[in-house]
C-alpha cells in the first residue's frame, strides 16, 4: 500500500518564517504571503461585502486570474482591501490589497459568525472589510459613478491606457492596457472612456472634501494621487505635462487643504518646478526595478525615452524642489527575480535593490515597493512561467529598507486622507510602510488594541471609537456610511 502525500500546509510555512525571523513583525509576513499567493472568498464571505469599499481596478488588475474567469461577478463584490488582525497569532491590524486567485490556499470565510482568514479549515486571523465612503452612492447624470472617477477618496487614474504599447515598449510587468480592455468588456463598469473628464474629477474632489468636513466637523485635509499611462507624443492636443497639469489644477485649487501627488515618468528639474507651480506637491517617478540590466529589460519604453542614469538623476533633483517624503518612486518588488533574466538567488536580488534603497534614501528619496502580483495578461507572465517570488526575498528586502530608513532618519509614513486607515496604516499593496509603523508608531504598541477600530481610535485621538469596517454578515447591512 503506497503512502498518500498530503499537501503541505501554508500555516507551517508561516510559523517557520515566524521562527526564522523573530524580529520581523508577523503581520508583515502574513501580508507578504497574501499578496504573493493571492486569496479567495467563499460565498458566505462575499455575501458580507454589501456596503464595503468595492475593488476599483483603478490602474492594474492586481489579480492572479483574468476577469473573464471570475464566474460569479466577484470583481464587483470583493473589497478594495481588507484588514487582518488578532487570531491565534495576536496580529495587529494591517490592510491587504485584494488579489484574487481561486487556487490560493488562503481563503476568507465566515467562521462562528465573523469573517476570518483560513487555510485548510484552520483560522489564521480575523478579517474585516472597509466601509465605503458616502460619496460611493453618488453618480453623474450620465450614470458614471463618482467612485469610478476617484477611488477611496484618493486614487485618480485620469488616462486608463498607456502609449508605451506592445512588448517592445510596455513595462513588462504592467497590465494597464489589458486591464482597461477587460473592464470595458465586462460591461460592469460605468466609466469606460480612456480619459476622465476634468470637470468630473474636480466635482468628485469637492465631494471628497465635503465628506471630510461633515465627518470631522472641520475642514480636514485630503490627499489625491493623479496617475495614468505615459503620453509619448500628445493626448487631446496636449503634451504629457500639459495634460496632467489640467488635473493638478482641478484638484489642488478645487478645494481647501489639498495635497496632490502626480505619478508619471521621471521629469527634469525645470519640469518639476513648473508642475509644482501648477499644483503638484509630490511626485512619483516609478522606476520599477533598480538593477540597470533589469531596468533596460523590464522597462524598454522608459529606457529608450529617458534611460537609467537620467531617471535616477531626475528623481534626486526632484527632492530639491519638493522636499523629503514628497519624492516616492514605486518599485515592483519581486521583478528582480522574474524569469528568465532576473537574479537567480535571493541574496543577489536583495543586495542589488538594497544598494539602490541606500543611495536613494541618502538623497531624501523615499522608495515604495508595490509587491509584484504576476498578473496573467502581462508580457512577463505570457512569455514565461512565473512562480511566486520567495517570501524570504520580501522579508529580507523590507528588513533592509527599514534599517536604512532608520539610518537616514526619514519621516514616519503618516498621511492625511479621507479614509482614516490610509492615514495611520501602511499601504495595502506592499509592506514597506508597515515595517516602520509596526515598529515605531505608538498606536501599534498597545497590546489591548488590535482591531482596526481600536488602533485607529488610538492613532487619531478620537474620544469614541468609530465604526470603520464590516466584521461579519450581520454587519454588512450598515450600508455606505463610515460613521455608524
Amino acid at each position: 500500500m503506497s503512502a498518500v502525500l498530503q499537501p503541505k500546509s501554508v500555516i507551517s510555512d508561516l510559523e517557520r518564517y515566524f521562527r526564522q525571523f523573530p524580529d520581523v513583525p508577523r503581520e508583515v509576513i502574513v501580508k507578504i504571503e497574501l499578496l504573493s499567493r493571492g486569496h479567495w472568498f467563499t460565498d458566505a464571505a462575499l455575501a458580507a461585502t454589501k456596503g464595503s469599499l468595492v475593488k476599483s481596478y483603478r490602474l492594474f488588475s492586481y489579480d492572479l486570474v483574468p476577469m473573464d474567469q471570475l464566474k460569479h461577478n466577484e470583481a464587483r463584490q470583493v473589497p478594495e482591501w481588507f484588514y487582518v488582525f488578532q487570531g491565534p497569532y495576536d496580529l495587529r491590524t494591517v490592510m491587504v490589497q485584494t488579489t484574487l486567485d481561486p487556487s490560493s490556499p488562503y481563503i476568507i470565510d465566515v467562521v462562528d459568525g465573523r469573517l476570518a482568514l483560513t487555510e485548510g479549515g484552520r483560522v489564521i486571523c480575523n478579517v474585516s472589510y472597509p466601509i465605503a465612503p458616502d460619496y460611493y452612492s453618488k453618480k453623474f447624470d450620465d450614470g458614471v459613478l463618482y467612485h469610478e472617477i476617484i477611488a477611496y477618496g484618493y486614487f485618480v487614474t485620469v488616462f486608463r491606457n498607456c502609449q508605451y504599447w506592445g512588448p517592445k515598449e510596455e513595462c513588462r510587468f504592467c497590465d494597464i492596457n489589458e486591464n482597461q480592455r477587460q473592464m470595458k468588456e465586462s460591461k460592469d463598469f460605468t466609466m469606460n472612456a480612456p480619459v476622465k473628464r476634468v470637470d468630473y474629477v474636480e466635482e468628485v474632489g469637492r465631494e471628497v472634501s465635503r465628506e471630510a468636513l461633515a465627518r470631522e466637523g472641520h475642514q480636514a485635509g485630503v490627499r489625491f494621487i493623479i496617475t495614468g499611462g505615459t503620453i509619448t507624443k500628445t493626448l487631446h492636443g496636449a503634451t504629457e505635462d500639459e495634460f496632467y497639469a489640467r488635473y493638478l489644477r482641478a484638484l489642488k485649487y478645487g478645494g481647501p487643504r489639498r495635497h496632490v501627488c502626480l505619478q508619471t515618468n521621471a521629469k527634469t528639474r525645470d519640469e518639476i518646478k513648473w508642475l509644482h507651480a501648477e499644483g503638484m506637491d509630490e511626485h512619483n517617478a516609478n522606476m520599477e526595478v533598480w538593477d540597470r540590466r533589469l531596468f533596460e529589460w523590464i522597462n524598454p519604453g522608459k529606457n529608450r525615452r529617458i534611460g537609467y542614469d537620467e531617471w535616477i538623476r531626475r528623481m534626486i533633483d526632484s527632492v530639491d524642489v519638493l522636499g523629503e517624503f514628497n519624492v516616492r518612486p514605486n518599485f515592483v518588488g519581486g521583478v528582480e527575480m522574474a524569469k528568465p533574466h532576473g537574479f537567480a538567488t535571493i541574496e543577489e536580488a536583495v543586495a542589488s535593490t538594497t544598494k539602490g534603497i541606500d543611495l536613494m534614501m541618502g538623497h531624501g528619496v523615499d522608495p515604495r515597493f508595490n509587491q509584484w502580483r504576476r498578473e496573467p495578461k502581462t508580457n512577463l507572465v505570457k512569455e514565461h512561467e512565473q512562480p511566486p517570488i520567495p517570501t524570504e526575498f520580501y522579508i529580507r528586502l523590507m528588513s533592509n529598507r527599514y534599517e536604512i530608513w532608520k539610518k537616514y532618519g526619514l519621516t514616519l509614513p503618516v498621511k492625511r486622507e479621507l479614509n482614516p486607515a490610509r492615514c495611520y496604516f501602511g499601504n495595502d499593496h506592499g509592506t514597506y510602510d508597515d515595517f516602520p509603523l509596526l515598529k515605531e508608531a505608538p498606536w501599534y504598541q498597545d497590546p489591548s488594541r488590535r482591531t482596526p477600530e481600536e488602533v485607529l481610535q488610538r492613532a487619531a485621538g478620537w474620544k469614541e471609537p468609530r465604526k470603520l469596517s464590516i466584521h461579519g454578515p450581520e454587519e454588512s447591512a450598515y450600508g455606505v456610511s463610515g460613521d455608524h
